[in-house]
C-alpha cells in the first residue's frame, strides 16, 4: 500500500473506533485486495486445504470483524489479519482431522513442519500452531514474525516495517524462532 494508502488506512481506523460505520465500510473496501493477496499467500504455502483465497479472506474478515477489539493502527489492523488467516487455516485442519479415524493423528517430521512452504498435512499444521502459541508465551516478538511471513505474508523488509526493528533483527530473530520451534516440535 502507498504512503497515502497507509495514512487512509490509519485515519479510517480512527474514525471507526470513533462510531463512524461508514469508516468501517470504507476501510474493508479499502484493504480487501489486500487481505485476499495475504488470504492467497497463505494458500500457496499451506497445500491441500479446501478454501479459495477469496472464501479465506471472506472467513478473516468476518472473524476480524467479530472482535470486539479496535484497531489501533495500520501495524496492528495487518497483524489482527494474519492471526485471523492463521486461525481459519487451523480450524479447518483441526475439523478435516476430526473426521478423520483417529483423530488424523501422525507424526510430524521435523524439517517439514518448519519449512512452512511445503506443509502436507493438516496434523503438521494444528502441531505447528501449537509450538508457535508456546513460542508467542516466551517469545512474543519472534511467534509475531513467524506469523507475518507465513500466516500473513509478508517479506523480511515489510515484517521490519510493520514491527519497527532492523532486517537484521528480522532475520536473527527468525532464525532462532525456527530454532526455537524445531526444538519444541522435537520435544
Amino acid at each position: 500500500m502507498a504512503e497515502s494508502g497507509e495514512h487512509d488506512v490509519t485515519q479510517l481506523i480512527a474514525s471507526w473506533r470513533a462510531g463512524d460505520e461508514a469508516a468501517r465500510e470504507l476501510l474493508m473496501s479499502l484493504v480487501y485486495a489486500n487481505v485476499r493477496a495475504i488470504a492467497g499467500q497463505s494458500l500457496r504455502q499451506m497445500p491441500g486445504g479446501t478454501l479459495s483465497a477469496t472464501d479465506l479472506a471472506h472467513e478473516a474478515l468476518i472473524r476480524m470483524l467479530g472482535t470486539d477489539a479496535p484497531w489501533e493502527s495500520r501495524k496492528h489492523f495487518y497483524h489482527v489479519v494474519a492471526q485471523a488467516t492463521r486461525q481459519v487455516l487451523v480450524d479447518g485442519a483441526r475439523k478435516r482431522m476430526a473426521q478423520k479415524r483417529g483423530s488424523g493423528a501422525e507424526h510430524v517430521e521435523l524439517d517439514a513442519a518448519l519449512d512452512l512452504g511445503t506443509l502436507q498435512s493438516d496434523s503438521t499444521l494444528v502441531r505447528l500452531n501449537g509450538a508457535l502459541d508456546e513460542l508467542a508465551d516466551n517469545h512474543s516478538r519472534r511467534a509475531q514474525m513467524v506469523e507475518l511471513v507465513y500466516f500473513g505474508g509478508l517479506n523480511r523488509i515489510e515484517v521490519a516495517a510493520t514491527l519497527e526493528v532492523s532486517e537484521g533483527t528480522v532475520d536473527r530473530d527468525l532464525r532462532l524462532a525456527r530454532a526455537w520451534l524445531r526444538a519444541a516440535l522435537e520435544a
